[in-house]
């Protein structure tokens, strides 16, 4: 295979730009919930967090494209599918790439740590650890029935945990140094507050992995790469894609309710006719190029809408 140079379309289809939406969206709403219900936003913090979840987010992706091609089995895969074999792209180049990107993901994850406090190392670690293991390594977690689990919970509770987090440490967890001994003081009440607010994150992101995973079932099966689908079968995981799919809905009542987010949040059930369309299109078939994109316009539809009920909430 003749190496080709990369250029930008082939950079964007590498690190899938399209799918960032999925940590922009945490990020936005973890900034704005801050805005509306702790009158806290702090600009510099926030930059520097973007920078350093998105740098991250794409160097995973790249990975776990790297991973796909060098492990393939089906040969039409990995030279019609892959963007690595379909571009025939340099693997030393992807793999600088992802070194790269993870160099300017560290560097800028550090900096917080220093403007913030120094619990957000151990947390940053940890996020580092799950995201390279999600692609990478002798079982990587999106090659087990896990991947919808720590894909939802890592990025929709995760990154949305953060972005709050860098605005005002304190109002989560207190840290206290001293010689001799490291005391933290966890603010339960106020954390589980922000795991309910990023609940409907949590189970659309975890729904565009289970899309991904429905779509590729039978690639999946060639490459030897068994994902939940595989467990619990292919119309039981288009049930539990219903569930997740329609769950944000039920569970934004009581938002409304808890006064989480303004009473006019209740708009956004007159958008809701547009998610079941959506909803419909995905279950009559699961198809990489046709309904994959479904998931994600759930996603959007429903993180959009957030974002536009807490920016009224902020104006007004």
């Amino acid at each position: 295979m003749q190496n080709k140079n990369l250029s930008l379309a082939s950079f964007i289809e590498f690190v899938e730009l399209r799918t960032k939406v999925a940590s922009v969206f945490p990020m936005t709403i973890g900034f704005l919930w801050s805005q509306y219900y702790h009158h806290t936003f702090n600009v510099l913090n926030s930059i520097i967090f973007i920078i350093a979840v998105i740098s991250f987010d794409m160097c995973t992706t790249a990975i776990n494209n790297t991973v796909d091609f060098h492990k393939a089995i089906d040969a039409s895969y990995k030279v019609e599918e892959n963007v690595i074999g379909k571009y025939q792209l340099n693997l030393k180049q992807m793999v600088k790439i992802i070194f790269l990107l993870l160099g300017i993901s560290i560097v800028f994850s550090i900096v917080l740590v220093f403007l913030t406090d120094i619990m957000l190392l151990p947390m940053g670690i940890i996020c580092f650890l799950i995201g390279i293991f999600y692609t990478y390594g002798p079982k990587p977690l999106s090659r087990l029935p896990l991947g919808e689990i720590f894909s939802g919970v890592t990025m929709g509770f995760g990154i949305f945990f953060l972005a709050l987090y860098i605005q005002l440490p304190k109002r989560m967890l207190s840290t206290q140094i001293d010689w001799s001994s490291l005391t933290i003081s966890w603010h339960i009440g106020e954390i589980a507050l922000v795991f309910l607010m990023s609940l409907p994150l949590v189970t659309l992101i975890a729904n565009i992995m289970l899309a991904n995973n429905l779509s590729d079932y039978e690639q999946d099966i060639k490459n030897k790469r068994f994902t939940l689908v595989h467990y619990i079968g292919k119309n039981n995981a288009v049930t539990l894609y219903t569930v997740l799919n329609l769950f944000p809905w039920f569970v934004w009542l009581v938002f409304i309710l808890g006064q989480f987010v303004p009473w006019y949040g209740l708009v956004i059930y007159l958008f809701f006719p547009l998610n079941w369309k959506s909803l419909k299109r995905f279950r009559k078939e699961q198809i990489k190029s046709k309904t994959f994109i479904e998931a994600i316009k759930s996603f959007v539809l429903f993180s959009g809408l957030y974002v536009l009920t807490l920016l009224l909430g902020i104006l007004f």
